[in-house]
C-alpha cells in the first residue's frame, strides 16, 4: 500500500497543475473581435453647410466693347442641401467658380448639382439644367433614363496622372482635346483658413482644353478643389481663384 502523503502529493500537483493553466488563459486570451463605426474621409466632402471661399482675379470685355475689365474677386461656394435617389447622391450647390469665367459687373452665385452617379464619379449640371434635372430627381415617376450628359463629367476618382475621362466620343484624341486630363500630381501644403498648415496633401492638376479655351481645376482629395484658372483665347476672359478658407459642413 503507498503512503498517504503520496496520495496528498498527487492531489496538490494536479491542483497547482490547474492554477498555473487558468492564469495562462488569463494572461494570455483571444483578441476580442473589433468592430468600427469611423466613416473615411470622402474624397470630395460634399456635405450639408460646408462650403469653400475662393479669391482672385478676374478679367473680361463687355458685350460690343473693345474694353478690357478687370477686378478682385471674392467667390464662394457651398452645398445648400443633399439627398439620396436610389444611388445617386446629389448635393444642391451655391455658387461654383465657373460663375466667375465670363464675368459681368453684379453677376450673382449661380445655382448647381453635383451627381455622384457611382462612387467617385461626380457631375456638375448648371443653372437651368440644374433645374431641370432637380425637378426630375424629384419626380418619383421618373426612371431618371438620360439624366445627365457626357460633357458634364467634372471628376472620375481616383485620379492618377496620365488618366483621361470624359465624352467617349472624345477620350481617344490624340491632340488631348475636348475631355479631361489628370496632368500632374505633388505634394502640397494649403495655406487656406480652416485647413491646418501643418498637413500634407496631395493635389492633382487636370485640365480640359478646346480651339477657343482652356480651364484647369487643381483637386485635393478630402478637401476639395483647391485652384481654378479659365483662359479663352479670343474675346478677352480670364479668371484665376484660389481657395483661401474651406469649412466642412456637419
Amino acid at each position: 500500500m503507498k503512503p498517504k502523503w503520496l496520495f496528498f502529493l498527487a492531489i496538490l500537483t494536479l491542483i497547482l497543475l490547474g492554477v498555473r493553466e487558468v492564469t495562462q488563459v488569463q494572461k494570455d486570451p483571444s483578441p476580442p473581435a473589433t468592430f468600427t463605426t469611423e466613416t473615411p474621409d470622402r474624397d470630395f466632402p460634399l456635405v450639408p453647410g460646408s462650403y469653400w471661399v475662393y479669391e482672385g482675379m478676374t478679367q473680361w470685355m463687355p458685350p460690343n466693347s473693345g474694353e478690357v475689365k478687370q477686378t478682385p474677386i471674392t467667390w464662394k461656394m457651398e452645398v445648400v442641401d443633399t439627398f439620396e435617389r436610389g444611388p445617386l447622391k446629389v448635393a444642391i450647390l451655391k455658387g461654383y467658380p465657373a460663375d466667375v469665367a465670363w464675368y459681368s459687373e453684379g453677376k450673382e452665385r449661380g445655382d448647381h448639382l453635383i451627381i455622384e452617379v457611382s462612387p467617385g464619379r461626380f457631375y456638375l449640371v448648371s443653372d437651368d439644367r440644374a433645374r431641370q434635372v432637380l425637378q426630375r430627381l424629384t419626380d418619383e415617376a421618373d426612371v431618371l433614363v438620360n439624366l445627365v450628359e457626357d460633357l458634364e463629367l467634372l471628376l472620375d476618382l481616383p485620379l492618377i496622372p496620365g488618366k483621361v475621362f470624359g465624352s467617349s466620343e472624345q477620350i481617344t484624341r490624340l491632340d488631348g482635346g475636348y475631355r479631361w486630363n489628370v496632368e500632374t500630381s505633388e505634394p502640397v501644403g494649403l495655406d487656406a483658413e480652416g485647413i491646418s498648415s501643418r498637413e500634407g496633401h496631395i493635389q492633382y492638376h487636370l485640365t480640359f482644353r478646346t480651339a477657343p479655351d482652356l480651364m484647369s481645376i487643381y483637386f485635393v482629395p478630402g478637401i476639395g478643389i483647391t485652384r481654378y484658372q479659365y483662359q479663352h483665347h479670343g474675346a478677352i476672359a480670364e479668371t484665376d481663384l484660389k481657395l483661401i478658407e474651406y469649412y466642412p459642413g456637419n
